[in-house]
């Protein structure tokens, strides 16, 4: 089971509705300004082992990071998705391999209008080290962000699970989405990375995870499909220190350093793009956002000075799904919105490219191709499990199921 939440929506006009606004913490000040030096992945890494933990289940697997420690008593923080059902006994799998029962739940999100946050407790007398919090609001586009969690691919479970830090770079930043969940990042995650932090260059946890994966489109008939997008989500950091009186917690039980962040690499710019890496970045952020024709000249100029980018290809057929999406009834399709030949030259320059075959599946769908959908689903079933993405796998599996009945 995975704990990634997908809620379907029209692109009108961003990709996905749901994310959360913006939110200045005053709570956090500096008394005096340094510069943080940024670290490198590995380093990253050996900060996010031992303060990242799994949160198991009867109903399934996420990942949490422990904020503060009293005495004996942790606290981890998590997304409130993975620990919803009350009626459920939750357990904290800590990096040593140690099982601890949780002795509390605080879930601080009652709807979709507020933050999928929940904090879980746990007691032990060994020693777990407690995250560093950053402020989110340096979490800007172009930004190197990292996730960290533990996948539940595969069908692994508990104790099989393995960690992993899936760099990423901040793709935008939403005012009001629904959930909290207002920093985007395109990165690999994988379900069961739910809860789990994402930092900033310096190691400080600035988010956390918990979407992913999922976009929605709603077709020329009406119906609302699910397409890859690769586009990740996080509730910023800041949102669950707004929320601190709403738990046993106080800012002085807390890690926090806002400092600013000298980057080993600078935040990528993207207002003069000149390389293929910039434009297509360029691209992925106006595609975030929604910004369909827009994305399609960046990703244009990003081919022109490297055309055997695959990912450019995809994401070229991500926005012109995008456009497809935004017909109307007295215009019909959109001109240039086909995205079967973007997906094409995607699936060509990597055949492996799973999502490629998902969605050029579905834009076959569309158009009433039903031998070369199927034929597609296939192929990105075989794919996805092959690659352990299980919550994917059994999506392709439906869709085949699906058109074969109808067949």
């Amino acid at each position: 089971m995975t704990f990634q939440r997908f809620r379907p929506s029209h692109f009108t006009p961003d990709f996905t509705r749901i994310l959360l606004g913006t939110v200045t913490v005053a709570a956090i000040v500096v008394t005096q300004q340094q510069i943080v030096v940024a670290k490198s992945a590995q380093e990253v890494a050996e900060i996010a082992a031992p303060i990242t933990v799994q949160i198991n289940s009867i109903l399934g697997d996420g990942s949490g990071v422990i904020v503060a420690k009293s005495g004996q008593k942790y606290t981890v923080l998590t997304v409130n998705h993975v620990v919803e059902d009350a009626s459920t006994e939750y357990s904290i799998r800590t990096h040593d391999g140690e099982n601890h029962s949780a002795t509390g739940v605080t879930r601080l999100q009652n709807d979709n209008t507020e933050p999928d946050l929940a904090i879980v407790e746990f007691e032990s007398n060994l020693d777990y080290p407690v995250a560093t919090l950053g402020d989110s609001e340096q979490a800007v586009i172009g930004a190197q962000i990292y996730v960290y969690g533990y996948p539940a691919t595969g069908g692994l479970t508990g104790a099989e699970r393995e960690p992993e830090l899936s760099p990423g770079l901040v793709t935008s930043r939403p005012k009001s989405r629904p959930e909290g969940y207002n920093l985007r990042y395109q990165a690999v995650t994988w379900s069961g990375m739910s809860g789990g932090p994402v930092f900033d260059g310096a190691g400080r946890v600035v988010g956390l995870h918990g979407q992913g994966e999922f976009g929605f489109a709603q077709t020329s008939s009406g119906d609302v499909a699910p397409i890859k997008t690769g586009f990740n989500a996080a509730i910023p950091i800041n949102l669950f220190i707004v929320q601190l009186s709403e738990t046993p917690l106080n800012v002085e039980d807390l890690q926090i350093d806002n400092q600013p962040t000298t980057a080993t690499e600078p935040t990528l710019s993207l207002d003069n793009p000149e390389d293929a890496k910039t434009f297509f970045f360029r691209g992925l952020t106006l595609l975030d956002q929604g910004y369909a024709w827009e994305a399609i000249e960046a990703l244009n100029q990003a081919l022109k000075r490297d055309p055997n980018l695959p990912e450019a290809h995809f994401n070229m057929g991500l926005a012109r799904t995008l456009l497809a999406a935004n017909v109307t009834q007295e215009i019909g399709t959109v001109r240039g919105s086909n995205p079967i030949p973007d997906y094409t030259e995607a699936i060509r320059l990597n055949p492996g490219y799973a999502d490629a075959y998902y969605n050029r599946g579905l834009a076959y769908l569309e158009q009433k191709k039903l031998d070369l959908a199927l034929a597609d689903f296939k192929q990105a079933a075989q794919l996805y499990r092959q690659l352990g993405r299980e919550a994917s796998y059994q999506d392709a599996v439906q869709r085949i199921q699906e058109l074969e009945t109808s067949m």
